[in-house]
């Protein structure tokens, strides 16, 4: 399991802008257009102007068992996009999906009954999560950008509505200066609100000051706190469930796979004990041939020792050197004369 970064607050009692709760309460609620017009702008690279923020969007969860998922930040940028922000403070499972699914909700949530397509504005999601993502450990910048294109032809776009950002927060610290400047001062403002590199860039960043300002004023909030702290135990509890399940999960592949070890070398054994028999049978059989093949020889071997002695009879040999010739004994010799 990938940790939590730092998402309480910090050293001067601020609440951290990385909590999902926070960040709704300092960029999704009425009066922050600029603070967010002024974070948008250095997320997809050009001046947002002219928002306005969803006035229907859940700001604030009060129960732990509320779904992880829900948008924490929804803002019409002019008539021509929507934005939509989501900070992830755990590693869901099926991220990905579930992150194309919430885009296609709101994408698709544009158009009510027999309005045309025309009408649907590009939908951009922003997806922030205080983990590392597994697949995107080839790139040091913290921030990414995904967009729907032929691979072919790079340059042909017919689908310019879709548009994903994904920021991971830990590689703010593990890669510095690999994000671009301006996005990179807003990240640290999130993991680190109070470090020298914020206080130098809100004197001359007019927005960055004002999010500060009002960060600021929310950390006074004791309801706003008591509710962040409820959501930081609740992830922390859904962390450590995730841990019990990936453990138990990590023992029962272990386990299979020694089962499936066990069951190959069991296999493999039958296998030799079959090899085994069927050698020891083989050898039996060859055993069997070589006593029949000898018990021939010594009949074929008894045989000529009679011829020769029969030859050896009629040529009046004496009878002791018969026997000393074909090993033959006296009586075997007599039953010859007969």
């Amino acid at each position: 399991m990938k940790e939590i970064g730092e998402v309480r607050r910090s050293s001067n009692g601020l609440l951290m802008p990385n909590q999902d709760i926070v960040f709704q309460a300092l960029f999704g609620t009425k009066g922050s257009e600029n603070i967010l017009g002024g974070f948008l702008s250095n997320i997809l690279g050009e001046k947002v102007e002219n928002i306005s923020l969803d006035a229907n969007q859940n700001l604030i969860r009060e129960t732990p068992e509320e779904k992880f998922g829900i948008v924490d930040l929804r803002a019409n940028v002019g008539n021509s996009s929507i934005v939509h922000i989501e900070v992830q403070m755990s590693d869901p499972y099926n991220m990905f999906k579930r992150l194309l699914w919430y885009w296609s909700r709101i994408y698709g949530k544009q158009l009510k009954d027999a309005e045309n397509y025309s009408i649907l504005k590009k939908t951009i999601s922003i997806l922030i999560v205080n983990y590392d993502i597994e697949q995107l450990k080839w790139f040091k910048d913290a921030h990414t950008k995904w967009k729907l294109l032929e691979e072919r032809k790079l340059g042909i776009r017919p689908f310019e509505d879709i548009e994903i950002h994904i920021i991971e927060l830990p590689k703010i610290k593990q890669y510095q200066n690999e994000t671009e400047k301006g996005l990179n001062t807003w990240l640290e403002f999130l993991t680190n609100p109070e470090s020298e590199e914020v206080k130098m860039s809100k004197e001359e960043n007019k927005d960055l000051n004002e999010a500060y300002e009002k960060l600021e004023y929310i950390s006074e909030d004791e309801e706003l706190r008591r509710r962040a702290d409820l959501r930081l135990m609740a992830i922390l509890d859904e962390n450590s469930k995730r841990e019990g399940d990936l453990k138990l999960k990590k023992e029962i592949e272990e386990g299979q796979k020694k089962l499936d070890e066990g069951r190959k070398e069991l296999d493999e054994g039958r296998k030799e004990l079959d090899e085994g028999r069927k050698e020891l049978d083989e050898g039996r059989k060859e055993l069997d041939e070589g006593r029949k093949e000898l018990d021939e020889g010594r009949k074929e071997l008894d045989e000529g020792k009679k011829e020769l002695a029969k030859k050896m009879l009629k040529k009046n040999f004496n009878i002791q050197d018969i026997i000393e010739i074909t090993g033959l004994n006296k009586n075997e010799i007599n039953e010859l004369k007969r």
